[in-house]
């Protein structure tokens, strides 16, 4: 048994460090949070036709709203993935689109490019936005007898680049966008609108590591910073034009995704609990091993993800361990010393590091990973 100041010191010093990594706990909390909710606002802002994309131009609405263009259905259906590259922040695809249009309204296509057969990249009638058309042919052209009704299929083959917010890496979760605006008419002239009841997307789609999930097709202006120094139009006027989005959602499926990606990082910590009951010879050296392992774990994490200025999920839970194995080698140096002339506080504080730092890592390792999945089940 202690006696009751060893207890009453141990439990000051016990209680220190559970304030140190309380405030941890709630600090990572908070963060993932808020990274999710980010996410996922850009994500709803980005789906819907009347809000401004968060980190873009805004939309100029004013001209939106006295615009009258001539209508064109558009229609996506999303045929193969061909590449995907988080760290290269590309991804490349096949794809059918089309489009009915009034042409005595509005010339969507020339006639030239009707027939079937591959289309000059240059005269291609859209564009893709962040993106390029790889390859474009005409499938099908049909215009009704009375000339007032025309369609056309395009098969084509393009790539976007996209930078991917790998915040919730590893149960990462993305919205895949094509992108399509007319490469003549801006919003004044043309506007599309999109045929949702035929758009889809194949079930031969597949993302290696990733499901599928929903998809999504609207129309939705789009404002650039200028005029392009037109002088048919007002310098001070922004160039606005209309956009069809194809949306689709992937994401990393199940809690097994996750302890795939950090088992040898648990390893590593394990080793450092284990120091509690190492022989004093050994306790350093165990230590100093839990720290390698750790770094070395680090290192792998980070060459599967592009670099960023924000803090992803898989640094948070590497840091955590870092710090974990931290506090076990300050108690083994630091407060171990600093006791050296009271063993019996000494061995007290021992069982009472353990118990506070490993009810820490493991609820904040169970916390992660239910607040993450919990996000992807709302997409």
């Amino acid at each position: 048994m202690f006696s009751k100041p060893t207890i009453i010191k141990g439990a000051l010093i016990g209680l220190s460090q559970a304030v140190v990594l309380t405030i941890l706990f709630i600090y990572c909390h908070n963060y993932i949070k808020e990274i999710i909710a980010e996410n996922q606002q850009r994500k709803e802002a980005e789906l819907s036709p009347i809000k401004n994309d968060v980190g873009l131009t805004k939309i100029d609405w004013a001209q939106v709203k006295e615009s009258k263009p001539g209508q064109v259905t558009g229609g996506v259906y999303l045929d193969r993935i061909q590449d995907f590259d988080i760290v290269h922040a590309r991804w490349s695809y096949e794809f059918y689109a089309w489009f009915k249009w009034n042409p005595k309204k509005i010339e969507f296509i020339n006639l030239k490019d009707s027939v079937k057969g591959a289309i000059r990249l240059e005269n291609a009638p859209v564009r893709i936005v962040n993106g390029s058309i790889e390859h474009i042919e005409t499938r099908t052209f049909y215009v009704n007898n009375k000339g007032d009704s025309a369609y056309v299929l395009l098969h084509m083959v393009g790539s976007t680049t996209k930078f991917f917010d790998i915040a919730l890496y590893p149960l990462d979760n993305y919205l895949l966008m094509i992108q399509l605006e007319s490469t003549v008419y801006d919003i004044h002239r043309l506007a599309f609108s999109p045929d949702s009841a035929n758009s889809n997307v194949s079930s031969r789609v597949s993302v290696a590591g990733f499901e599928i999930a929903r998809n999504f097709i609207l129309s939705k202006p789009h404002t650039i910073k200028s005029s392009l120094g037109d002088p048919r139009i007002n310098q001070n006027q922004r160039n606005t034009a209309s956009q069809l989005r194809f949306a689709l959602f992937i994401k990393r499926g199940g809690i097994s995704i996750y302890l795939k990606a950090f088992i040898t990082l648990y390893i590593a910590a394990l080793l450092g609990f284990l120091s509690f009951f190492a022989a004093e010879n050994d306790k350093m050296r165990v230590i100093v091993g839990s720290l390698f392992f750790a770094a070395a774990t680090l290192n792998i994490i980070m060459s599967r993800i592009p670099s960023t200025t924000g803090i992803s999920v898989a640094e948070i839970v590497n840091d955590v361990s870092l710090i974990t194995v931290l506090l076990i080698a300050g108690r083994e140096t630091a407060i171990r010393y600093i006791l050296r002339n009271n063993p019996e506080l000494n061995s007290l504080n021992k069982w009472i590091t353990f118990v506070i730092t490993f009810i820490f890592y493991v609820s904040i390792n169970i916390a992660i990973p239910v607040i993450c999945l919990n996000s992807l089940d709302r997409h």
